[in-house]
């Protein structure tokens, strides 16, 4: 068992000026006529006077009570309709919104694709920026490729570079040809 005395340190143990969270009552109060407790005895008058209620008392405070909750919402099925048509019709415009953005880079594809000499089906699978500058930039660099290879024709790298050796014996022409196959 320990039998060291506990000592009082800290802020609950400090004067009373210094723990502003306690609050102490006098009850010789001057404000309060100077009685204990400050109420005069009012108290045992309020108990002497309490009302009883009867069955048909206490069913009207009710219903009005009840009636008076129901006014102050009574027109919330109206609001909700209300707030359900502006989802609607925020909906409708977002909607409307993305069909516009659409439709005006179309249209800006459309112009830069033949004011470069581009076809439909490259327009559409090669054009795919978003702003002017990007789709003007793609349609230049696809025009000029589509210039080279034009300029240029088909390519075959190999084309024309297989000969046939010549040689005396067609056996060994042959051999040249397929492979050693005696």
């Amino acid at each position: 068992m320990n039998t060291t005395p506990i000592t009082a340190r800290g802020p609950l143990f400090q004067p009373a000026h210094y723990r502003p969270w306690l609050r102490f009552i006098d009850s010789t109060d001057p404000a309060d006529g100077g009685a204990g407790g400050g109420d005069n005895g009012k108290q045992g008058d309020e108990d002497k006077q309490s009302k009883t209620f009867t069955q048909a008392e206490l069913d009207q405070i009710v219903r009005d009570r009840v009636g008076r909750e129901k006014a102050k919402y009574a027109d919330y099925d109206d609001l909700k309709s209300k707030a359900e048509g502006a989802k609607s019709v925020e909906d409708k415009l977002s909607d409307l919104e993305g069909k516009y953005a659409a439709a005006e880079a179309r249209a800006l594809r459309s112009d830069i694709a033949a004011k470069h000499g581009i076809s439909a089906e490259d327009r559409d699978l090669f054009l795919t920026g978003t702003d002017e500058e990007t789709l003007t930039n793609q349609a230049k660099r696809l025009a000029e490729r589509e210039a080279d290879r034009k300029k240029q024709g088909p390519h075959a790298p190999r084309e024309g570079r297989h000969t046939i050796p010549k040689v005396d014996d067609e056996r060994a022409a042959v051999r040249t040809l397929f492979g050693s196959g005696d």
